[in-house]
């Protein structure tokens, strides 16, 4: 198993430029860089500012050697697509666009949140409705979905994430698997087994039973061996990002840290 090593955005603080970012993530030896759209960006989704930021760390990514094989988002919590459909395509338009930008082949998005005043079998139709619908918008842009696995009170389990695949059921559409966010309710060798060829991209982070907070890998209560080993079981070779936020002290030791750990984990 010899995946690639990348670094998600949010691993480093907010304020941090991004062609710092970037530089960082290379020296420390990442192959690859998730780029964020946050909130400013999509409010400037079809104007020049946008296109010249998503160009401009295209630009920077191609002067230091290091690929952009995703763009991320957490647009989908303020636009939750169960109830405000609309809007979260409008999102999803705005990921494929900054995709294209940056020459990135997944965009990372979350189906929904689990609302009281829908009940769980709609949940199923409108996160399939509305992924059928992004699929299609995504197919004009060359780029797939990975649908994350979230704490968002629905699809929580494995087979749950299987079914709702099975039911969207296109080419462009796979599961981006997070490993730390299954605990505490089930395990990811679990997750990994069941989703198999499925599986587009990995988040990683690990979780801590005891004191139920999110960490660095190899920091908490995480199966790291059986991760690896189920993942390799699944064949899988694409990108491993963690996805961990900064320390206070220091923007740039948490990706150290986070690389340590996958070099120890992957090898």
């Amino acid at each position: 198993m010899k995946p690639k090593f990348g670094i998600n955005c949010w691993s480093f603080p907010k304020a941090f430029p991004i062609e710092r970012a970037l530089k960082a993530a290379k020296e420390i030896g990442y192959d690859g860089y998730e780029v964020g759209l946050g909130l400013d960006d999509f409010e400037k989704f079809g104007k020049d500012e946008f296109k010249a930021r998503f160009r401009h760390i295209k630009e920077t990514s191609e002067s230091l050697d290091i690929e952009i094989p995703s763009v991320a988002t957490g647009l989908f919590w303020k636009y939750n697509p169960i109830t405000n459909t609309e809007d979260a395509l409008r999102v999803i338009k705005a990921e494929c666009e900054a995709a294209s930008l940056v020459d990135a082949k997944i965009i990372l998005v979350v189906p929904g949140s689990g609302v009281s005043n829908v009940s769980y079998e709609e949940h199923f139709e409108k996160a399939a409705d509305f992924i059928q619908k992004a699929s299609a918008i995504a197919e004009d842009y060359g780029v797939s979905i990975g649908l994350e696995n979230v704490w968002n009170r629905v699809f929580a389990g494995p087979l749950e994430f299987k079914m709702l695949l099975d039911t969207i059921n296109r080419d462009n559409v796979g599961a981006y698997f997070d490993v730390g966010n299954t605990l505490p309710h089930s395990l990811p060798e679990h997750w990994i087994e069941v989703l198999g060829e499925k599986i587009l991209q990995v988040h990683v982070k690990d979780f801590n039973l005891v004191e139920l907070k999110f960490g660095i890998p190899l920091s908490g209560s995480i199966n790291w061996e059986a991760v690896r080993s189920s993942l390799e079981k699944a064949n899988y070779k694409g990108y491993i990002l963690p996805e961990v936020p900064p320390y206070l002290g220091d923007p740039i030791k948490a990706a150290e840290d986070s690389f340590t750990s996958l070099k120890k984990i992957f090898g």
